[in-house]
């Protein structure tokens, strides 16, 4: 379909689209930052045991998103994607703000990581529905030669919201030095999070409407059952599986690389507070730089093909880069270095997937099978530190060898998914 000379342009829909995506990562970014702060605080009584209780709370969050994956998916495709990403972002915001006001386990006891445990529920199901709903009203706004271009425009979401959540980090430590931060300081992470969460709802409410689902329901075809119908047709009940199988294994080795990068570079000692945290930023950026040039690449050549050269690169760089980041290899500037081209090589894919996704389903299911297919990926992707580490710790291998392996296991899942896939990029997405 050639989009008509009156229909909403990418600009008037990205900023929109883009504010949930930050909000998102930033709120994701700032839980990990948080953990040892809110294992003291809310499982005082052994700290081993608490970084096990905070993490699996974190954890929570990626379990649930699925759950809001689908619940927002359905609402975005029966009454649109506009009013489906207010609720959601609305939500987000809400959970995150009043967060900051949970009482610790000094002041209420056991009720206090509980708590915890709630919040993060329906962070993670607010979080699960903004995908399906962005990701879709955005490129069923963009032409077809440029859907992967505008796919990692908002896919930069991600970074931007944990680079927001990691200068925060910093700026607060140095607000409230000491305690201070323990007692006080780590609630403003929070509380600041309502501002860019405000902007985003004034954008989200004067944005247009996708111009597909609003054709759609001024021919009354909306889909009363999308989710229902999404998994009865085979090609798209194949897309939901082969979507899922691509963010399972970019969510298995972001786990592995930026997320996994703190506890890398402050292992024995080798970089202290806030050094680490530079360096993982930097990483940040290149993985950003990957985002733009594989989902521009990929309006030329194909999303398979750019899923097939990233994964394959990043499987014969796999060992080699984790080894020589976990030997600390050339200092603090072979650090920066080996883990941006890691995280580049690895992650980098994720700009090629908001289009790859959106162009697997027909307007009337797509939120829905974006929705399930992304967040669906977490379901096992998220586990992979934790059985990485669960190895280690009882096997004791040589942990850059099981390292390297590990981030290898998850490209293959995205290779699978390419290899499993049709190239879509010049589908037609009104008459899929």
């Amino acid at each position: 379909m050639a989009l008509s000379e009156n229909a909403p342009k990418p600009w008037s829909i990205y900023p929109g689209a883009l504010a949930g995506w930050v909000m998102d990562a930033f709120d994701l970014s700032m839980m990990f930052l948080l953990i040892p702060v809110l294992a003291d605080l809310f499982f005082p009584e052994n700290f081993n045991l608490a970084i096990v209780g905070v993490w699996s709370i974190y954890t929570t969050t990626f379990v649930f998103r699925p759950v809001g994956g689908a619940i927002f998916g359905r609402v975005g495709d029966r009454i649109g994607r506009k009013n489906a990403m207010v609720i959601t972002l609305l939500g987000l915001g809400l959970v995150i703000f009043f967060t900051g006001f949970l009482p610790t386990y000094a002041a209420i006891g056991i009720a206090a990581p509980l708590l915890l445990f709630l919040f993060r529920i329906v962070t993670g199901i607010f979080a699960g529905g903004e995908y399906g709903n962005s990701a879709s009203i955005l490129e069923e706004t963009v032409k077809p030669k440029k859907r992967g271009a505008w796919g990692a425009a908002i896919q930069s979401g991600y970074p931007i919201g944990y680079t927001f959540a990691a200068l925060l980090f910093l700026a607060l430590h140095y607000t409230f030095p000491g305690t201070s931060f323990i007692s006080t300081g780590w609630r403003w992470m929070f509380w600041i999070g309502i501002i860019p969460v405000i902007i985003g709802l004034v954008i989200r409410i004067l944005m247009p409407e996708s111009v597909l689902w609003k054709k759609l329901y001024e021919n009354k075809k909306i889909e009363k059952a999308p989710i229902s119908t999404l998994f009865k047709n085979r090609i798209t009940r194949t897309g939901v599986i082969t979507g899922m199988l691509s963010m399972t294994g970019i969510a298995w080795v972001y786990g592995l690389t930026l997320g996994f990068y703190p506890t890398i570079l402050s292992s024995n000692g080798f970089m202290a507070f806030p050094t680490f945290l530079y360096i993982v930023i930097i990483a940040i950026l290149s993985s950003l730089l990957g985002y733009f040039l594989s989902g521009v690449i990929s309006d030329y050549i194909g999303r398979r093909k750019m899923m097939i050269i990233f994964s394959v690169l990043a499987i014969l760089f796999a060992i080699p880069l984790t080894y020589l980041l976990s030997i600390h290899s050339l200092g603090s500037v072979g650090a920066g270095f080996f883990a941006s081209i890691l995280a580049f090589l690895t992650t980098g894919i994720y700009g090629v997937i908001p289009s790859f996704l959106a162009e697997k389903f027909p307007t009337n299911v797509r939120s829905s099978g974006v929705g399930i297919s992304f967040n669906g990926g977490f379901i096992v992707g998220n586990w992979s530190t934790v059985i990485l580490l669960l190895i280690v710790g009882i096997l004791a291998p040589s942990f850059f060898a099981f390292w390297g392996v590990f981030v290898i296991i998850g490209e293959i899942f995205i290779l699978a998914a390419a290899l499993l896939s049709k190239e879509t990029k010049d589908i037609n997405l009104e008459n899929i």
